[in-house]
């Protein structure tokens, strides 16, 4: 088998298994893992433009390889036989710290709702509480969050909403219907 079908199969391969446990890979990281298997000379420099090229290679022939870049254009991969295309942003967003105000301004924007705080501790964020209140805390101090806003129902519960898509009077309607309205109008 010629050098460079093995080293695609290989690098479809390493995607596909980090899928299965739910995680992504980035270009450096498939550079490490040929290298550790010898599948790369010690000028891995030399190489990075000719192995971009067999990246999206594998990308071409691969129906399930998928690539997905984020908010810093890093670009992802990934196999969509493991994990699916919103599944494998959750990733990325929570990767690139963005994940709670991505999720709070898209639903925001789309649907349009508040987002009950204690939902990120749930799959697919599976997010301490620690690590909730820690992102909360980076975002206060960060111009580009200025918008991520909370309000709290009447029974205690906090919600996040944006306050570029949502007023903060119907964002405090919507949560307390949620919350409180809903379950108690069957």
């Amino acid at each position: 088998m010629e050098q460079k079908e093995e080293i695609r199969l290989i690098i479809a391969k390493i995607i596909r298994e980090r899928s299965e446990t739910g995680q992504l890979v980035q270009f450096e990281e498939l550079l490490t893992e040929l290298a550790a298997q010898g599948l790369l000379n010690s000028d891995v420099a030399h190489q990075r433009s000719h192995f971009e090229g067999v990246l999206r290679q594998v990308v071409s022939e691969n129906e399930d390889i998928k690539e997905l870049s984020g908010r810093n254009r890093i670009p992802h991969y990934y196999s969509s036989r493991s994990l699916s295309e919103t599944y494998a942003g959750i990733i990325v967003r929570k990767q690139e710290n963005s994940l709670i105000a991505e999720i709070v301004r898209e639903n925001s924007a789309i649907y349009p709702r508040p987002v009950p705080l204690n939902i990120f501790r749930e799959p697919p964020f599976d997010l301490t509480q620690e690590e909730i209140l820690d992102c909360l805390e980076r975002m206060g101090k960060q111009g580009e969050y200025q918008d991520i806003a909370q309000t709290t129902t009447s029974i205690g519960t906090v919600f996040l909403y944006s306050n570029q898509h949502l007023d903060p009077a119907y964002a405090s309607t919507l949560a307390e219907w949620s919350d409180v309205g809903q379950v108690n109008n069957p």
